[in-house]
């Protein structure tokens, strides 16, 4: 018989409820499973025993084998030590020990061979060895042993209570002894034999106690791998499943707007990338399926006129659209940019932020809710409850790394149900099933697994539901969407769920927190209750069920149909992270800019060379161009040597005093109007220098600013010094960014500066950012459920990474629902993965 992993990690001997809680504090290890899964930061060569007359004074780590001849203690400032003569056949050396005296002179045997590891000292004519690994000879030999001894991760918490190194290795081993060794393949023999892979069960061995620095390697190639293909595999299968549920409107027509626009009104050519992604988002709007689509594009590569050319696709099939961005600033530029365009076709346009009157709100409501607004610009003011529109058929977010997954899903109720009866419903519920009956197929496998695996609460409940005791028709591991929900009353749009234990892990609490905010969103009230709820009393929970039953109207079966969704980034994602973190995304890119764009010329000055960046600043306005100095602060700060806004102005004042120079100042402290009002006049061209902090990151679009001046620049990071670069560069002239720093710098910045001046390559300098930040940084906690990896470095591990992604597309273009004998393996665990990991809990 098999050991189950999901055992609670309490019941392996040698753990006990003391270090188990400690080990689920510390290093969130609940279950043999994880512990399995605990893997080492390093290893130490343990191949060698030395003689203490080979010992070099070099403080390495060393073994060996030798006998404690006899104990003393030695006064010290505070307290004593305990100092123990160790030997061997060539020689003597002492063993130090500055705490748990008394235990080690009960603990050890005089006398008996020892094997003994850890750093030696020369000190006073002798090597010692303070706080020496000890095991008998005779265990040392017993035990699994290997070459390389793993060094596990730790906390200080864990090596004060005792679990040091060498306890984790104990418990390791007792696990390799109660299951033998053997672990469930995870991977298919077509992929293992192509890639050479090791079993689960010889890269577990290998990775815990390797043999030799090569059956290492492989194990760990085998693990890395294995856990990227399955991230790839659940993003993948997620927008098979995603496209496969027919709930997207159909744009099946080019007409009017879209084709005067193209034909009449285009003010430039477009490029050769921008032509290709217009495409892929025509194909999304016409495939019956919703558009969620990520389309990258460097600062200036034309993101913009995508957008419009796609809402008009949307106004050609009778649709509203919304665009919607994360700043005043820069949803007023959105607004500006598109007005014109907007006016020569006689399409009605608006602005919608949190500036706007509340009597230009009601008019925008109104208009919105009855069709005659056709396109709606704004921030998150969009998000208003208020804000409904009478068929909204496409939204596009800017910037959406800064929406929260709550904010961007409330775009999805912003239409009225179209799907109102329940004839309808079955309709479109029978062409999800046909559409892609593999993807399908698999759902209802998964729901399948979960009946028979349900827990002793689901019994329970399921039993008085069945038994019609609420009067009220349930079902249960019903698929809803994305999801399968424990219980539900269609008449009522009411899920039950029951949770187990592990609900109560705050990662988990965060999904559950997602996935009900989803269905809620679907038209679906969701109520929990706990395992122990359900089996203390569950005619309490009924009554509750029974309470919720009747506060609900009868519900709509079907729900609204959500818009398409296209979210722009101008912040270029390494292909890395963009496989990790959006693999279940379609993705664009615009990897080219428009035709006479000349390169901005950029170069790294030092504070000493200031007055001749100020002349040059001099010769740029004397020809009729505009400059941004931007910097890291608003205040001085006491600990940071930097160079401060306020500071800044003050000499920028006295250098280009008026009324030969205007200067507009902005920052993030500023009222939004006069922040506006500062915005509007440097875009006019009233003033010659823009001082700021990064708010103008993202912000007004001034082709007549031909010079970047970021101060301090050390200070930013890669992504942020190339999206302020590209707020130049937008006109035909020439255009420079200028780097100042101070001659401190530090190997990061040095890296970062040398970029910045070598390539403007936003792709190329996102790789440079993912190196030195890595991918955590760099996403933000937004996604750290998708990066949480145990063994794989996407960084370092970029060229698994793609194999991993290649293997489980082909594995899913053979064989969407996993059906086939031999993907069996892969399927088991994969049900495995959804039962104990929930990974359809998430939206992208």
């Amino acid at each position: 018989m098999s050991v189950n992993l999901q055992t609670p990690i309490d019941y392996l001997k040698g753990v006990g409820p003391n270090r188990a809680d400690l080990l689920r504090s510390e290093l969130g290890i609940h279950t043999y499973q994880d512990l399995i899964n605990l893997f080492p930061n390093r290893y130490l060569d343990r191949t060698k025993y030395y003689k203490i007359s080979e010992l070099q004074r070099n403080n390495a780590e060393v073994q060996v084998i030798g006998t404690i001849v006899g104990f003393r203690e030695v006064a010290q400032k505070r307290g004593k030590r305990l100092v123990a003569d160790f030997k061997d056949d060539t020689g003597m050396m002492e063993l130090v020990w500055f705490r748990g005296q008394k235990w080690i002179r009960d603990s050890i045997n005089i006398g008996k061979p020892y094997v003994i590891f850890g750093k030696t000292n020369w000190f006073n004519g002798k090597f010692s060895m303070p706080h020496p690994e000890l095991e008998l000879q005779e265990e040392h030999e017993k035990n699994l042993r290997s070459a390389m001894q793993a060094i596990y991760p730790s906390t200080e918490k864990l090596s004060n209570k005792g679990i040091t190194n060498r306890v984790v290795t104990k418990i390791m081993q007792q696990l390799f002894l109660e299951t033998k060794g053997h672990f469930v393949e995870t991977l298919s023999d077509s992929i293992k034999g192509e890639l050479k892979l090791l079993s689960k069960s010889e890269a577990l061995f290998n990775i815990h106690f390797p043999k030799h620095q090569d059956l290492l390697s492989r194990a760990q190639f085998r693990l890395k791998f294995e856990e990227l293909f399955y991230i790839q595999l659940q993003l993948i299968l997620k927008n098979l499943i995603h496209k496969s549920k027919i709930k997207g409107f159909v744009f099946d027509k080019v007409g009017n707007y879209f084709n005067t626009f193209y034909n009449e009104q285009l003010p430039f050519e477009l490029t050769n990338a921008q032509k290709r992604v217009l495409k892929e988002i025509r194909s999304d709007l016409g495939s019956n399926a919703q558009m969620n689509r990520l389309l990258q594009g460097d600062v200036g590569s034309g993101k913009t006129i995508v957008a419009f050319m796609s809402m008009l696709m949307g106004l050609d099939n009778d649709f509203q659209c919304c665009l919607m961005a994360p700043t005043e600033i820069l949803s007023v530029q959105h607004y500006n940019g598109l007005k014109k365009w907007c006016k020569t076709l006689d399409i009605s346009i608006s602005l919608l932020t949190g500036s706007t009157k509340t009597s230009d709100r009601r008019i925008i409501h109104e208009n919105l809710e009855n069709g005659n607004l056709q396109i709606l610009i704004g921030t998150h003011a969009l998000l208003e409850d208020k804000v409904k529109f009478k068929n909204l058929g496409l939204a596009i977010i800017d910037e959406q790394h800064r929406f929260g997954v709550k904010q961007r899903s409330k775009l999805w109720k912003k239409s009225p149900s179209q799907s109102s009866q329940r004839e309808d419903a079955k309709i479109v519920l029978n062409r999800y099933r046909t559409a892609r009956p593999s993807t399908y197929k698999l759902m209802k496998e998964l729901q399948q697994e979960n009946k028979k695996n349900s827990t002793e609460a689901e019994r329970i409940l399921w039993e008085s539901l069945r038994g019609k005791k609420l009067d009220a028709k349930f079902r249960r591991q019903h698929i809803i969407d994305e999801f399968i929900v424990d219980f539900v009353n269609l008449e009522k749009n009411l899920v039950i769920e029951v949770d187990g234990g592990y609900h109560n892990l705050k990662e988990q609490q965060e999904i559950d927190e997602i996935r009900t905010l989803i269905l809620k969103d679907l038209g679906f009230k969701v109520i929990r209750f706990s395992n122990e709820q359900v089996i203390a009393d569950i005619d309490s929970v009924l009554n509750s069920i029974g309470q919720e039953l009747k506060s609900l109207p009868s519900g709509e079966v079907g729900g609204a149909v959500p818009p398409h969704i296209l979210v722009m980034t101008a912040t270029p994602i390494p292909r890395t992270l963009a496989m990790s973190v959006y693999g279940d995304l379609d993705i664009s890119v615009i990897d080219e800019l428009p035709a006479g764009r000349k390169p901005i010329k950029t170069v790294h000055r030092y504070d000493n060379n200031r007055l001749k960046v100020f002349k040059f600043m001099k010769d740029e306005i004397a020809k009729g161009r505009q400059i941004y100095v931007v910097y890291p602060l608003i205040q001085e700060s006491e600990t940071m040597d930097y160079k401060d806004l306020m500071d800044g102005y003050e000499s920028i004042s006295r250098e280009f005093p008026m009324p030969y120079y205007q200067i507009s100042i902005v920052h993030g402290k500023m009222k939004a109007v006069d922040k506006d009002y500062e915005m509007q006049r440097f875009a006019e061209g009233k003033t010659n220098i823009m001082v700021a902090t990064t708010v103008i990151e993202v912000g007004v679009n001034v082709p007549n600013a031909s010079v970047m001046v970021i101060e301090s620049a050390e200070r930013f990071g890669l992504s942020q010094l190339h999206q302020l670069r590209g707020r130049v560069g937008r006109g035909a002239e020439q255009s420079y960014c200028i780097l100042m720093t101070s001659h401190k710098l530090s190997n990061d910045s040095k890296t970062r500066l040398e970029t910045m001046v070598r390539s403007s390559d936003g792709f190329e300098i996102a790789e440079v950012d993912l190196k030195l930040r890595g991918p955590g940084d760099i996403m933000g906690t937004q996604q750290s459920g998708v990066l949480n990896l145990r063994i794989a470095d996407i960084v370092k591990d970029k060229d698994i990474l793609e194999q991993a992604r290649y293997y489980a597309k082909s594995v899913l273009k053979l064989d969407p629902s996993l059906g086939l004998a031999k993907h069996k393996v892969i399927l088991n665990t994969y049900r495995q993965m959804s039962k104990y990991r929930n990974i359809w809990n998430y939206i992208s």
